[in-house]
């Protein structure tokens, strides 16, 4: 009786516990000023775009780091932002650069309200507009895809974020 006790128990514990996946951004520059459009006409663009696969609101951590592998940080709950159900997320990870419908926004702007709700890059350790970044939340690995894009005038490239645990 008693192993069955345990048994149970386990069989309880294991049902319960939440798994956690993420996404990895390699690299990004992003030192393009503020409202300079897609592309800029100097500088570099990064926009990260995050797309929820799931019929609930998707809540996220991300945390930044150095190109020395430094986390740069915010801390909890500072580090969090939730993506609507089946919508996608566009957002500059160093610059707050919201479209013209937004408070402060402008015409050339390029996050939408729920980028701009994504946390940037910390830049008072570190004063640098680079770095990698991981995006976590609770849930599958398919439950979030993802793609970074990267532009300037002269060139631009981007790539899809495969899931990891």
């Amino acid at each position: 009786m008693k192993k069955m006790t345990m048994v149970m128990v386990a069989m309880a514990m294991v049902a319960g516990i939440a798994f956690a996946s993420s996404l990895s951004i390699p690299w990004f520059v992003d030192n393009a000023p503020v409202g300079a459009n897609w592309p800029p006409n100097t500088g570099l663009m990064t926009l990260i775009y995050l797309k929820s696969n799931v019929t609930d609101v998707l809540q996220c951590e991300i945390t930044y780091f150095s190109e020395d592998g430094v986390n740069l940080g915010p801390v909890y709950p500072a580090n969090t932002f939730t993506i609507a159900p089946q919508s996608a997320v566009a957002f500059r990870p160093v610059a707050l650069d919201p479209i013209g419908s937004l408070p402060g926004g402008s015409t050339l702007g390029v996050e939408g309200a729920q980028g701009v709700a994504v946390p940037d890059r910390p830049r008072d350790v570190d004063t640098k507009k680079n770095g990698s970044a991981s995006i976590s939340w609770v849930g599958g690995p398919n439950d979030l895809q993802g793609m970074v894009a990267t532009t300037s005038m002269a060139m631009s490239y981007a790539h899809l974020l495969p899931p990891g645990n």
